[in-house]
């Protein structure tokens, strides 16, 4: 927290500690306008939240690390304090670790190798050569640069290496210097840190469509020195960059067989329902279910199911972590779901991202997590993923698994701590309202994040579209409750069309505040700090033969075309153009030098 008071005779900062004086100077800078003056001022200012977090994902889609600077430039710009680095998973491993030098030589790379011995193979669309964004890793110096870079901020990292699931490309790695160390001849190097139990024939199929290479084996004493050594090497970077680790990101998420989940149904299935896939379930394993090693551990009583191991494993890494000093670790809250209390864990504090969409029942799930002692990072793919369309549009990048659309407007209105009033502001992933309670027992999160899902999203300005503005909403729910924003009341129910205890029209009003704000003020610092970030498109129909327009955001011009794109005229509300054939219409930045893209009205 903060107090800034600003007169004729200069600025007075009274901050309970570094960043809170940090968090003044930025609200000062962010009160200039383009001549450097600023309005006197009187600001008394906290942020609702501790954790105000941004997961990027750079292990689907390498991004280099100038990108990650101009990041948290951003982050620290809108006192967003946690980066949540998402380094591994099934299709890369991005962070040089010296002594594994196989993570980076092959588990960074993605090119056609049928052997795998010098790469990964090629996955979501990055070809045959390892010279796109399938490829690529941080050195160890980079990391610590990044690290460096971030403490300046006031932004803590915080690393994720994610296990036991989506570990393909550490899986691999490992079995490429587990054969390259047997042909050199010292079989006790080449099983000192590999991943998989040679033994096991487990069918499976993981969520990203990988066979049991897709999990590393959490009944290997292999895996904890892996484990144990990726994580010493980790806290020696975060010390050398000096910023402490504090926070260790486990993953732990999807830890299953999709073909043995809800979706689907075994053939001979008693009460068949019509929306599940059929197919023969006598042949499909859990990971490592047909792992001797494992099944040694269920049957000497170390886990009750081989269901169970991934929060077993859990375990295990989260007292790596306590003998490292690190005082909290997090996880994706699935991966958790076998451990009954937080008071399990050996760290002091035990955090989850929370991913279950509100419309399939988060806002009563998540209460539980709570319940059970574990601190809450609101990670709501619905709201918080912003690897979702801007809009239902065929054009629009972005999966949409968890909802058709996310626009900027929509992350703003978002109410973290009553999930339950969402259902009045906003719709399910098939466009339909729907219905939401409060549960028993909610206290309110200790954090909110956007994730930056990698994908669909190949390239740096790519990210930067994905991520902003939606970022500039969730900065803004982040640090401030507003108004709007009901008190939690459990019990209470929520219906879309139907209930109306939400006062909408204070939130329009809010609305309308911030997008001028960021129209007219944020998108051309945006526009200066050379961020490809998305403009909105235009809305229009044709009245009486003349065009009618707008945009969502007050400060973005609207151009037409008339000619099919050979010229372009500024649209004024004043002298709406006479319309007879197909029209084009784009948005246009303040300075003219970025546009939406097009859009065809006939």
């Amino acid at each position: 927290g903060y107090r800034l008071q600003l007169n004729e005779s200069g600025a007075d900062i009274l901050a309970f500690d570094a960043s809170g004086a940090f968090y003044a100077v930025q609200s000062l800078i962010a009160a200039m306008d383009e001549e450097g003056l600023v309005p006197a001022m009187d600001i008394d200012d906290a942020p609702r939240y501790d954790y105000r977090g941004v997961m990027l994902d750079v292990a689907r889609n390498f991004k280099d690390k100038a990108s990650v600077l101009r990041l948290l430039d951003q982050m620290a710009a809108y006192k967003l304090n946690r980066f949540h680095f998402h380094l591994t998973d099934d299709e890369g491993w991005r962070l040089e670790i010296p002594g594994l030098a196989e993570l980076t030589e092959v588990g960074s790379k993605r090119c056609h190798d049928l052997e795998e011995m010098n790469c990964l193979l090629p996955q979501l669309g990055s070809g045959p050569e390892d010279d796109t964004a399938g490829s690529g890793f941080y050195t160890r110096e980079d990391y610590i640069d990044i690290v460096r870079y971030a403490e300046a901020r006031h932004i803590q990292v915080v690393p994720e290496i994610d296990m036991p699931a989506h570990a393909r490309a550490a899986v691999v790695a490992m079995e490429a210097r587990y054969r390259r160390l047997m042909e050199e001849g010292d079989s006790a190097a080449a099983n000192e840190y590999r991943l998989i139990d040679p033994e096991d024939t487990s069918n499976t199929l993981s969520v990203q469509l990988y066979d049991r290479r897709s999990y590393l084996n959490p009944c290997l004493e292999s895996t904890n020195r892996f484990v144990d050594k990726v994580m010493g090497e980790v806290v020696s970077m975060h010390q050398e960059a000096g910023q402490a680790l504090d926070n260790w990101h486990f993953g732990g998420d999807e830890a299953k067989n999709i073909l043995l989940g809800h979706g689907f149904q075994d053939i001979d299935a008693e009460e068949p329902v019509d929306w599940r896939g059929t197919i023969d379930q006598s042949d499909q394993h859990h990971p490592w279910e047909a792992s001797p090693i494992c099944q040694q551990s269920v049957a000497d009583g170390e886990v009750a199911s081989v269901e169970e191991l991934p929060s077993r494993f859990a375990l295990q890494v989260n007292q790596l972590a306590d003998s490292y000093g690190i005082a909290r670790m997090s996880a994706w809250q699935d991966g958790l779901k076998h451990v009954e209390s937080a008071s399990e864990f050996a760290t002091p504090q035990v955090a989850v991202n929370f991913w279950d969409p509100l419309f399939w029942g988060g806002s009563q799930s998540v209460a539980e997590w709570q319940s059970r002692g574990y601190e809450v990072i609101l990670s709501s793919p619905d709201y918080l993923y912003f690897d979702m369309p801007y809009e239902v549009n065929p054009h629009e990048r972005g999966y949409y698994w968890a909802t058709r659309f996310t626009d900027t407007r929509k992350v703003f209105s978002f109410a973290p701590d009553n999930l339950a009033q969402n259902a009045e502001t906003s719709v399910d992933r098939d466009g339909n309202t729907f219905r939401s309670e409060s549960a028993e027992g909610w206290q309110g999160a200790r954090g909110i994040s956007a994730q930056a899902w990698g994908e669909t999203v190949r390239s740096e300005t790519q990210m930067e579209y994905m991520i902003f503005p939606r970022l500039l909403a969730l900065a803004e729910r982040a640090w401030h409750q507003a108004e709007w924003e009901l008190d939690y009341q459990p019990g209470q129910a929520f219906i879309g069309g139907e209930t109306s205890f939400v006062d909408h029209e204070s939130l329009i009003e809010d609305w309308q505040r911030f997008a001028n704000l960021l129209g007219q003020r944020v998108l051309p610092r945006l526009e200066r700090d050379g961020i490809a970030y998305r403009l909105p498109l235009p809305g229009a129909r044709v009245e009486a033969g003349r065009l009618v327009a707008n945009v969502a955001l007050p400060g973005v011009s609207i151009e037409y075309s008339l000619d099919d794109g050979a010229s372009w005229q500024v649209y004024q509300d004043s002298a709406p153009p006479e319309v007879k054939n197909t029209v084009l219409l784009r948005s246009a930045s303040a300075n003219g030098q970025r546009h939406s893209r097009v859009v065809t009205l006939n």
